[in-house]
């Protein structure tokens, strides 16, 4: 699984890097474009607009918006969950985590090792929106073949003035995520990785 998934994530770091390409692409057209009509304004002056008697105006569409399907291949940009880059009241999240009413069970239960782990990730390297992309679509990943997963962040012991960045910014991430129920340090001793446990995805209908 976990094979499966850095595949999946090398497709998508290159499909980003061409939409990122393209994308500047187009904004510096654009701004070419936004400058030559400034300089054009400029030297033409004030005009008064000609009255077009013979606009034509497209039909309004009435037909009912379509939702969009379920199962789809990765999540779009606008999508993607984020969190700011700080905050004093975050600046140290705890080692476990969880928030519902099974807390003290999820928690444990995590620490024994009781949900399988279908897929983890390393996010060394990454920039903190870059790893939020990262952690978007891993989530996203896990929920389609279970409800546990691990995160690697690093201790941030490499970080400058020794603050843990990205441990600190995953943590904050994983704690105001809706989808994530706990999340707890798999390992004695090492603060360099967390196991998750996501909500089951469960099928339309189906309840507890």
């Amino acid at each position: 699984m976990t094979t499966d998934f850095q595949a999946t994530l090398k497709a998508l770091g290159k499909q980003a890097k061409k939409e990122a390409e393209a994308r500047a692409l187009v904004e510096q057209e654009a701004k070419k474009r936004a400058e030559a009509e400034i300089d054009f304004a400029k030297a033409v002056g004030e005009v008064t607009p000609l009255k077009d008697t013979r606009r034509y105006q497209a039909p309004r569409d009435t037909s009912p918006i379509k939702p969009r399907p379920q199962e789809i291949q990765s999540l779009a940009e606008e999508d993607y969950f984020y969190v700011g880059h700080g905050g004093t009241d975050w600046d140290e999240p705890p080692p476990s985590f969880s928030k519902n009413g099974q807390g003290k069970n999820d928690i444990q239960r995590l620490k024994n090792g009781h949900y399988t782990v279908v897929a983890d990730v390393d996010l060394h390297g990454y920039t903190q929106e870059e790893a939020q992309q990262v952690l978007n679509e891993f989530i996203e990943f896990v929920k389609k073949r279970g409800v546990c997963g691990e995160i690697v962040h690093g201790s941030g012991l490499g970080s400058s003035g020794y603050k843990p960045v990205l441990k600190n910014m995953t943590r904050r991430w994983l704690m105001q995520h809706p989808d994530v129920l706990a999340y707890v340090e798999p390992r004695a001793n090492n603060d360099g990785a967390v196991r998750i446990l996501l909500k089951r995805n469960r099928p339309y209908g189906e309840t507890e």
